[in-house]
């Protein structure tokens, strides 16, 4: 992925409940968690997508300036917002406040 041409989005996604106990009592509620991912799309395919929510704009000439991935598969997902259409450069994200 080319970082100048990456978008920011926000990835609306449901994730699992756990429930650690060996009897689920009568009175047990259950309820779905949702979450929400903002950053970079790092790359998309039929099955995932691949946010980056830490981008090191300060390392230049690195291979490896990203991290915090999130690659959340497409069945979870309940929406993608576009927050920008692309970056014209990796300063741009710092400028972007």
């Amino acid at each position: 992925m080319d970082v100048d041409s990456a978008q920011l989005v926000a990835v609306e996604w449901e994730d699992i409940t756990a429930y650690s106990r060996t009897a689920i009592p009568e009175d047990f509620e259950p309820y779905r968690l949702r979450k929400l991912t903002c950053g970079i799309m790092w790359k998309e395919t039929d099955e995932y997508v691949v946010v980056v929510g830490d981008y090191d704009i300060t390392n230049a000439g690195k291979d490896y300036r990203h991290n915090d991935f999130h690659i959340i598969p497409k069945g979870v997902i309940r929406d993608i917002k576009v927050l920008r259409p692309g970056v014209s450069a990796p300063h741009a994200l710092e400028a972007a406040g």
